[in-house]
C-alpha cells in the first residue's frame, strides 16, 4: 500500500514538473535584419515580444536577430544592429519576421531565400512587416493569400504578383502567414501573434505596457 502510494506521488511530481516546464518555455521568434532594413519594422516586433509575459511573469517569447552572414547591419536611418545569429546557425523559430525596407533581397542571395522558405515552412507563424511582403512574394508564398504592405507600395505589390490578393488592411492573418502595412503596423502585427498564441488579455496588457492604442 505504501508502495503504491509512493509510486502515485512521485507521478504527481513529474507530471507536474513536466507541465511547470512546458507552462515556462517561450516561443523563440527569429527577427531577419539585414543591409538597409527598416528599423521600426524590426524593433516594433522586436520590443512587442520581449515586452509580452505569460502570467505577468514569465516571457512568452525569447527573440533573437539573424543576419545573413551574422555580421553586424545597418539599417536604413544608419544604425548599427548586431545579430546573434546567421542564417548558417540559426535555431528554428517558431515564429519567423521578415521587416521591409530591401524588396529583392531574396533574388539577390539565393541561401538566404532559402533558408526564409525552409524556416518559414518549420515556422508556426511568418510575419512580414511592410515591404517584407515583397521578400516573401518573391519566394512564392503569399500566392493564393490575402496581404497587405506600406500604402505606397501595394499597386505594386499587387501588379508584381497578380496571385496575391491585396488588401487596405492593417494586418492580413492567412493562418500560418501574417502580413501587416507600413512601418508602424509591425507592432499591430506582433500584438496580433502574442494574442493569437497567449489570447487577448495577454496582448492587451502587452499593448498598454509600451502604451499602444490597439
Amino acid at each position: 500500500m505504501f508502495k503504491k502510494l509512493f509510486i502515485l506521488i512521485v507521478v504527481i511530481l513529474l507530471s507536474t514538473m513536466m507541465n511547470n516546464s512546458m507552462e515556462a518555455k517561450p516561443y523563440s521568434v527569429a527577427i531577419l535584419i539585414y543591409e538597409g532594413v527598416y528599423l521600426l519594422d524590426f524593433a516594433g516586433p522586436l520590443e512587442i515580444f520581449n515586452d509580452a509575459m505569460e502570467n505577468d511573469t514569465n516571457p512568452a517569447f525569447s527573440v533573437f536577430l539573424v543576419s545573413p552572414d551574422g555580421n553586424p547591419v545597418k539599417a536604413h536611418t544608419g544604425t548599427a544592429i548586431t545579430p546573434q545569429f546567421s542564417i548558417n546557425n540559426s535555431p528554428q523559430p517558431d515564429v519567423l519576421v521578415i521587416p521591409g525596407g530591401d524588396l529583392g533581397l531574396a533574388g539577390k542571395n539565393k541561401e538566404l531565400a532559402s533558408w526564409i522558405i525552409k524556416t518559414s515552412d518549420k515556422s508556426l507563424i511568418t510575419l512580414s512587416v511592410c515591404t517584407g511582403a515583397f521578400i516573401l512574394a518573391d519566394l512564392g508564398l503569399l500566392d493564393g493569400k490575402e496581404a497587405t504592405t506600406w500604402y505606397g507600395a501595394k499597386k505594386r505589390l499587387q501588379s508584381k504578383y497578380p496571385k496575391i490578393h491585396v488588401v487596405d488592411k492593417r494586418f492580413t492573418d492567412n493562418g500560418k502567414i501574417i502580413t501587416t502595412a507600413g512601418v508602424s503596423a509591425g507592432i499591430d502585427g506582433a500584438l496580433h501573434v502574442v494574442e493569437r498564441l497567449f489570447g487577448k488579455a495577454t496582448a492587451e496588457k502587452t499593448a498598454k505596457y509600451i502604451e499602444w492604442e490597439r
